[in-house]
């Protein structure tokens, strides 16, 4: 996963957050169908914000950006912005009925480095968890996305999956045609048996079956 550096002219200086103090990740879309950064942070400066208000932000490419980064947020009224992180998605899943793959594992991926890099974040939630109204959108895929960041968060071995595999492996964990052991670990790099063989087809033939009875 890569992160990329976003860079703005702020109107007042960002305030660091106290790392130990960030206990949440609050995901948003731009409720627009094209926005990207540099439009909402013209936005966010015309509101008398410091500017763009998100501390990432993920596009349609599935492009990560670190905005804000660590620092003190303006996506969520306040004192949500003294212990909250925000993820700002491209488009508006008020209307896209589904997002692409690529800005999804991206969402995946930037909630688990998160959650590794910052122990204390224990909640993940949409921005309409603080408050009320459809942010992320109404067809964003929000349980999903959090509920497969857990699996990865869980498999110890996750930074060993070269990159070339890392989409194949995360969609075979996704459907449940590979899980990992008990212990928690994939082990990406070792030779699977006739018997792993046998139950890694069997999963893809009820998985085959179930689609096609739908």
């Amino acid at each position: 996963m890569e992160i990329k550096k976003k860079e703005f002219e702020w109107a007042r200086p960002l305030v660091p957050l106290k790392q130990s103090d960030i206990t949440a990740l609050a995901l948003h879309h731009m409720e627009h169908m094209t926005a990207g950064m540099d439009e909402v942070h013209r936005w966010h400066l015309d509101r008398g914000w410091k500017g763009f208000a998100y501390n990432y932000f993920i596009d349609y490419e599935g492009n990560i950006w670190e905005c804000r980064g660590l620092n003190r947020g303006g996506a969520l009224e306040d004192p949500h912005n003294d212990y909250a992180l925000s993820i700002g998605f491209q488009g508006d899943f008020d209307i896209i009925t589904k997002i692409s793959r690529k800005q999804y594992i991206a969402g995946v991926e930037l909630i688990r480095h998160l959650k590794k890099l910052l122990p204390n974040i224990k909640l993940v939630a949409g921005h309409r968890h603080w408050q009320n109204k459809t942010c992320p959108g109404i067809n964003f895929p929000l349980e999903e996305m959090i509920r497969l960041a857990e699996q990865l968060e869980k498999m110890k071995d996750y930074e060993e999956i070269a990159t070339w595999a890392k989409d194949a492996v995360i969609n075979v964990i996704e459907s449940g045609i590979m899980i990992g052991n008990d212990e928690g670990y994939f082990k990406p790099r070792d030779y699977i048996t006739r018997q792993e063989v046998a139950v890694v087809v069997d999963r893809l033939m009820n998985l085959v079956l179930s689609t096609l009875e739908k």
